[in-house]
């Protein structure tokens, strides 16, 4: 029983190293992760919303006032210099 438990033993983290090295040939990571997300498409949701919701947060706040501040000197170019191009390079430069 001893030398058997032995050869198991052996044999269990030979596979394990093996595996370990060959996980690609063995599992298709990427194929499981794409499969799980199509399957549950809030999952990906999620992820996204606790990985970068710090940075999200910020683009919409940083967007709201560069926005407005470009809006409102673009509003100030447009009333004071009457040129039919001025809101389209404003737009182009916002």
């Amino acid at each position: 029983y001893g030398i058997k438990k032995t050869v198991a033993k052996d044999f269990l983290m030979d596979l394990t190293r093996d595996v370990q090295r060959n996980v690609q040939n063995v599992l298709d990571v990427q194929g499981c992760v794409r499969d799980q997300f199509m399957e549950d498409r809030s999952l990906l949701g999620r992820l996204f919303q606790r990985t970068g919701g710090t940075e999200l947060k910020f683009l919409v706040d940083s967007g709201l006032w560069f926005g407005g501040l470009l809006g409102l000197i673009q509003m100030i170019v447009a009333l004071y210099w009457d040129n039919p191009w001025t809101l389209s390079v404003g737009g182009t430069l916002v």
